[in-house]
């Protein structure tokens, strides 16, 4: 976030509608002070107001100390009406599956998904079964799209050209790799953590 909120603290947002004050009164419903707003890391002489960025949600009494103020903003993500939460998750979920969003990238979900109707079915989905991530992906990775002829993504093609054909094939991870390892020869340490020692 610190990273996202120093290029905020240049500009406003590249990729989305979103303005500096925009950024700034996110970030001050988290803050544990006052937060004075900073173009190219020079102080403006202005304060953040702590507020959401869709206020048609509601909003944030700036006013109220910060575990009120996060308990207002989970209240707001979580909100029946906020449909970008349960299309987000679903999102990122397809995502880590299948190798590439329905919106793509997963950051830039004002972006136009490759199906739109594939996306609001999960998003629903979702909701439908209390937000259970587990059962998300149990039906994803069911699905007859998740066990289809993986793809090999050779290049990355645009938003407009996508076409879906399977997931996309992807290499493992060290750590998949070494626990396949282990599987197979049966070679796995003993213990799931090993005591280690650390130097003087």
């Amino acid at each position: 976030f610190g990273i996202n909120m120093k290029c905020a603290s240049c500009h406003d947002s590249f990729i989305a509608r979103w303005k500096l004050d925009d950024a700034y009164g996110l970030a001050a419903v988290i803050a544990d002070e006052p937060l004075e707003i900073h173009r190219c890391d020079k102080p403006i002489g202005k304060q953040a107001t702590p507020r959401f960025l869709w206020p048609e949600l509601g909003e944030i009494d700036s006013s109220a100390p910060k575990p009120t103020r996060l308990e207002q903003m989970a209240a707001l993500v979580t909100h029946a009406d906020n449909g970008r939460f349960a299309r987000t998750i679903a999102n990122r979920i397809w995502q880590r599956l299948m190798g590439r969003g329905i919106v793509h990238p997963v950051d830039v979900m004002a972006n136009r998904p490759w199906n739109e109707d594939l996306l609001d079915y999960l998003a629903v989905y979702l909701a439908d079964h209390a937000y259970d991530l587990k059962q998300l992906i149990e039906h994803i990775t069911t699905s007859r799209a998740y066990q289809s002829r993986h793809v090999v993504m050779t290049e990355e093609p645009s938003n407009d050209d996508y076409v879906f054909q399977g997931p996309v094939l992807k290499r493992m991870t060290a750590e998949q790799f070494l626990d396949a390892i282990w599987m197979i020869s049966r070679s796995g340490p003993d213990k799931v953590v090993a005591p280690i020692k650390p130097p003087d």
